[in-house]
């Protein structure tokens, strides 16, 4: 998640209190989809170890969360749930995403507020051909493989890869280095998969068990969505490089707040890793 990455630090404490934190917003509405969305609050930078189980103080339970498509306006329902991490989410039943639709969230929290908006792409793109190959890193580990169709994907498009692992889970994580543009994608040829971060699962490793069933989701996005999982992914690679860890706040399209609003057109695929080695 957004959050992790925004919260983590090697500096001293900033004293920062509740009163000066702001809005995190992960949010995400796919074509006949319902609309999902995490609230929380930034975490103070610390020198000081936090178990992650600390997130759950930070959860934003009361909020009033609202999905405009233009026409109509639905205020979300929070629950709990455990199929996503944390396990609290804003959705609804009575609004499902639909391709060339914009769409407006807005947060309201006592003194904070925060808006995003979004557009689902008119068209899905064309589902991959996927193969299983093995790791160069152990014989036991697998890594999965996209082969792309050249002129299958729309060179202004922008396309995400993303990844589960989890049967009870429903949430995706994005695959480092599966966002790409349509000219990137397309001229590509196979695109290698790796398992997205989870980070309340650790350590963690990029491929794949022979134990795994992976669901694979290739979404297409507008341009601002692309450049926040881009920038998700430069901090993701670069994070652990002493001289060449990223400086800049992830990007975002939120006012008022840090993460996301996305809105995806997409086609998914589920590999078992054990079948393919037969």
């Amino acid at each position: 998640m957004l959050l992790a990455l925004t919260c983590v630090g090697c500096q001293e404490d900033f004293g920062q209190t509740t009163e000066s934190s702001s809005l995190v917003v992960e949010g995400w509405i796919e074509a006949e989809s319902f609309p999902v969305v995490q609230v929380s609050r930034t975490l103070p930078v610390s020198t000081h170890p936090q178990d992650v189980s600390v997130i759950n103080d930070y959860l934003v339970r009361w909020a009033k969360v609202t999905v405009s498509d233009g026409e109509s306006e639905v205020v979300l329902t929070g629950l709990y749930n455990e199929a996503y991490y944390p396990p609290f989410v804003y959705t609804t039943s009575d609004m499902r995403g639909a391709p060339g639709r914009h769409y407006t969230l807005t947060v309201q929290y006592r003194d904070y507020w925060a808006k995003a908006e979004t557009t689902i792409p008119d068209v899905a793109p064309r589902q991959c051909d996927y193969r299983v190959a093995a790791s160069g890193e152990s014989d036991t580990l697998y890594q999965i493989e996209a082969s792309v169709v050249s002129d299958g994907y729309d060179a202004q498009g922008y396309y995400q890869f993303f990844t589960s692992t989890d049967a009870v889970h429903l949430q995706y994580q994005p695959s480092l280095g599966g966002t790409l543009d349509g000219a990137a994608l397309a001229s590509a040829g196979v695109v290698t998969l790796h398992r997205g971060h989870r980070w309340d699962l650790y350590p963690y490793t990029p491929c794949f068990s022979q134990s795994d069933v992976v669901n694979v989701k290739l979404a297409r996005m507008d341009s601002v969505s692309y450049r926040i999982w881009r920038s998700y992914t430069e901090h993701m690679s670069l994070s652990n490089l002493m001289f060449l860890a990223p400086s800049a706040d992830l990007e975002t399209n939120v006012q008022g707040g840090y993460g996301y609003w996305c809105g995806y057109n997409a086609v998914r695929k589920q590999i078992v890793i054990a079948d393919s080695l037969q």
